[in-house]
C-alpha cells in the first residue's frame, strides 16, 4: 500500500507539472500573438509599379542617349541577406562612381532620385557598417539616391526630428524630391526592397529582426520611412519639441494621419531589416504630454519654426555631413 501511494503521488506530481507547463506554453503563445502583426496589411506585390512615385532631381544631368533604367527585376527578386551574413568590417568595398556621398547608375537613366537622411551622434562603429553596406546595397537598384548623415554635435538632449528638418531643408535645396529618413542601426535584407517613395507616405521598416519581424502597431512610422518632398513640407516636418528618446515619430505619424495621407507598406518579404547592436537609450518622459500638446499646434512647430547653428558641411566621397548644433 505505502508503494501505491507513492506512485500515486509521483503521477499528481507528473500531472501537474505537466498541466503547469502546458500553461506557461499557451500563455507565452498567446502572448505573441497578440503583440505585432505577422499578417499586416500591405500592397499587392503585383501592383506596386502603380504607386511609384516617379520623378527624378532636376539637376541630374543624363545623356538622352541611354535607355530609361528598369526596375521589374528588381521589385521581384526574390534574393534576401541572412542577418548574420552581413560583415562588420567592409575592406574590400570598392566607392566606384560615388561622389559626396551621391551615386547614379551608368548604362541606364533613373526615373527616381532619393536623399536618404541619417540621423547621427556618436554612434561610430554603426556608421562604419552602415555606409558601404547602403551603397552596395543601393548601387543595384538603378536609382539615383545620396547620402546625408546629419550630426548633432552639441551635448544638449538628442532631438531626432529637429535633425531631420535640417537634412530635409538641405535635400529639399538640393531638389530631391523623395526623402528616406533613416535609423542608422537598420540595414535593409531583401534585395526586392526598392529604395524609392510612393505616392503616399511609405513605412519601410515593417519586418525587423529585433520585433521578430512582426509590426509592433499599425501607425509605426519609425524606423525607416520615404515620404515625398511636397508632403513633407505640407506636414511642416517633424515636432521640433522632442528631446531625448522617443515620441516624434508617432507624433509625425499623427500628422500624416490629419492631413489624410495613407501610411503604405510592401509586403512583409519584401520589407525585413536588421538591427545593429547598441545600448537602448532612455526613453522620453515627456513623450506623452507633448503629443498631446502638439494636436493642434503642427503649423507653428516644425520645418517652419527650426533654429540650430550649421557647424559644417563637409563632403566626404561615401556622405555629406551636416554638422549642427542645437
Amino acid at each position: 500500500m505505502p508503494k501505491w501511494s507513492l506512485v500515486q503521488r509521483l503521477l499528481q506530481v507528473r500531472l501537474s507539472t505537466c498541466l503547469f507547463i502546458t500553461l506557461c506554453l499557451i500563455a507565452v503563445i498567446q502572448f505573441f500573438a497578440s503583440y505585432g502583426y505577422y499578417k499586416y496589411e500591405h500592397l499587392a506585390q503585383e501592383s506596386l509599379r502603380h504607386h511609384l512615385y516617379v520623378q527624378h532631381n532636376p539637376k541630374l544631368i543624363t545623356k538622352k542617349s541611354k535607355p530609361d533604367c528598369r526596375y521589374n527585376d528588381i521589385l521581384q527578386n526574390s534574393k534576401s541577406v541572412h542577418s548574420w551574413d552581413i560583415p562588420r568590417k567592409f575592406n574590400d568595398f570598392l566607392p566606384n562612381g560615388i561622389i559626396n556621398g551621391s551615386y547614379t547608375p551608368e548604362d541606364c537613366t533613373p526615373l527616381f532620385s532619393v536623399a536618404i537622411l541619417v540621423t547621427y551622434r556618436n554612434r561610430q562603429s554603426q556608421l562604419d557598417i552602415f555606409i558601404p553596406y547602403m551603397h552596395s546595397f543601393l548601387k543595384k537598384q538603378n536609382i539615383h539616391y545620396k547620402i546625408y548623415v546629419i550630426e548633432q554635435q552639441d551635448e544638449r538632449l538628442w532631438n531626432k526630428g529637429l535633425l531631420y528638418n535640417i537634412g530635409a531643408k538641405q535635400a529639399m535645396l538640393d531638389k530631391f524630391p523623395c526623402l528616406i529618413l533613416h535609423d542608422v542601426d537598420l540595414l535593409p535584407l531583401d534585395e526586392s526592397n526598392l529604395y524609392v517613395c510612393l505616392k503616399q507616405p511609405r513605412h519601410m521598416s515593417a519586418s525587423i529582426d529585433k520585433f521578430r519581424f512582426v509590426l509592433i502597431y499599425k501607425s509605426l512610422v519609425g524606423g525607416v520611412l520615404a515620404i515625398t518632398s511636397d508632403q513633407y513640407k505640407e506636414l511642416n516636418g517633424f515636432s521640433n519639441r522632442f528631446q531625448g528618446w522617443g515620441g516624434e515619430d508617432d507624433d509625425f505619424a499623427g500628422r500624416i494621419s490629419k492631413h489624410n495621407l495613407e501610411i503604405l507598406r510592401f509586403p512583409p518579404h519584401m520589407s525585413s531589416y536588421t538591427m545593429l547592436l547598441h545600448k537602448q537609450e532612455h526613453k522620453n518622459d515627456d513623450r506623452h504630454r507633448i503629443m498631446e500638446e502638439n494636436e493642434h499646434n503642427s503649423q507653428k512647430d516644425g520645418l517652419n519654426s527650426i533654429r540650430y547653428r550649421v557647424s559644417n558641411i563637409k563632403t566626404h566621397r561615401l556622405f555629406t555631413m551636416i554638422k549642427v548644433r542645437l
